[in-house]
């Protein structure tokens, strides 16, 4: 099986790039306009206007801050959720997981699912 695990790892580091990269907020939702702060000057000069209500409070609950400990936790999670190894490689007699499921356990296949990668491209 290709390296499924690898491939989770970097989807989630991709992901943390980009809520680093984004002002980290708090964003705060003003009618119909979302606004947040830079990183440089924590200035209220970002301003997303005329979004509607439900994609205004959906981009606030998904500010850089929530990704961001969304993916520490992802990550933690795939770090429980490894292969096992002997020595370093794989063992070839069983594949299975850290948690002794067979190998990819549920949880790794729930991660994947989570970051848009599916089974059947690692079988």
């Amino acid at each position: 099986m290709a390296d499924l695990h690898g491939e989770i790892r970097a989807a989630i580091e991709a992901r943390c790039g980009l809520a680093r990269a984004a002002s980290d907020g708090p964003w705060t939702v003003h009618g119909m306009s979302i606004r947040g702060f830079t990183h440089l000057n924590h200035s209220d000069c970002l301003v997303v206007r005329h979004t509607w209500p439900q994609e205004a409070a959906h981009i606030v609950a998904n500010d850089p801050v929530t990704v961001l400990r969304h993916c520490q936790e992802d990550l933690r999670v795939l770090e429980r959720h490894q292969q096992a190894t002997l020595g370093g490689a794989p063992l070839a007699s069983h594949e299975e997981c850290r948690c002794v499921a067979p190998w990819p356990c549920p949880e790794v296949l729930s991660l994947a699912r989570r970051y848009g990668i599916e089974e059947n491209d690692h079988g």
